[in-house]
């Protein structure tokens, strides 16, 4: 019973398959199998790369949306010694996507620093006092991570004071509803990589911040 005193029905969700025969195929449990069908992953070669895949088997970052354009963005900047401010998130992915970028920058000779929101004061992701302190530092450029896909405001109140920026996330891309139809609402930053956004053709949606940031990480590299 739950706390209401009424009974509670749980329904297990579970799709059909051959679970015996894919476990013993791959030397698996069969707890094993059946949670890869469940998600998704189905058919000998998805059912490998899932068990065995490795970094060779991952997709271009520059399949995504923007990534070139991010690239040659953060390659000028690095040249020309701007000041670059990562702008990460108090959470674990966020805080690991910051290191990932500024770990990057680094070692490509950027001079970057990164800014954390304090949770109490600055609540989620990218705001106007952020911004302000960057300004004052003689920050040029604002690299967003595990945020900013929804910070349309502040990311124009920047723009307005003379910043490049850059926006890096995996939420859900902001939309408006006409009808039937879907109208995305994109901030009006330089470049925007989100696997999420219409248009891009990176395979695989599911990724969090830190991937993401590894992604530039990897295209930067290349």
């Amino acid at each position: 019973k739950g706390v209401s005193g009424l009974k509670e029905q749980w329904m297990l969700y579970t799709k059909k398959a051959d679970f015996k025969a894919i476990a013993s195929r791959f030397g698996i449990d069969q707890v094993t199998a059946r949670i890869m069908q469940n998600r998704g992953v189905e058919g000998d070669r998805a059912i490998r790369e899932y068990l065995h895949g490795t970094l060779a088997d991952c997709p271009s970052p520059f399949l995504m949306k923007d990534m070139e354009k991010t690239v040659e963005i953060l390659n000028k900047k690095i040249r020309d010694g701007k000041r670059i401010r990562v702008i990460g998130d108090y959470d674990i992915d966020g805080v690991c996507a910051t290191y990932i970028l500024i770990k990057a920058l680094k070692r490509l000779g950027a001079d970057v620093d990164y800014d954390i929101p304090d949770r109490i004061l600055d609540g989620y992701g990218l705001n106007i006092h952020l911004i302000e302190l960057a300004a004052e530092a003689g920050v040029d450029t604002l690299l967003t991570c595990d945020n900013g896909i929804a910070a349309s405001e502040q990311i124009r109140y920047a723009k307005e004071r003379g910043m490049t920026v850059l926006v890096t996330d995996h939420h859900e891309v902001p939309f408006e509803k006409t009808g039937e139809e879907k109208r995305e609402i994109l901030p009006p930053a330089d470049a925007v990589v989100n696997p999420h956004q219409a248009g891009c053709s990176y395979p695989f949606k599911g990724l969090c911040g830190a991937a993401v940031a590894y992604k530039l990480a990897e295209a930067l590299y290349e």
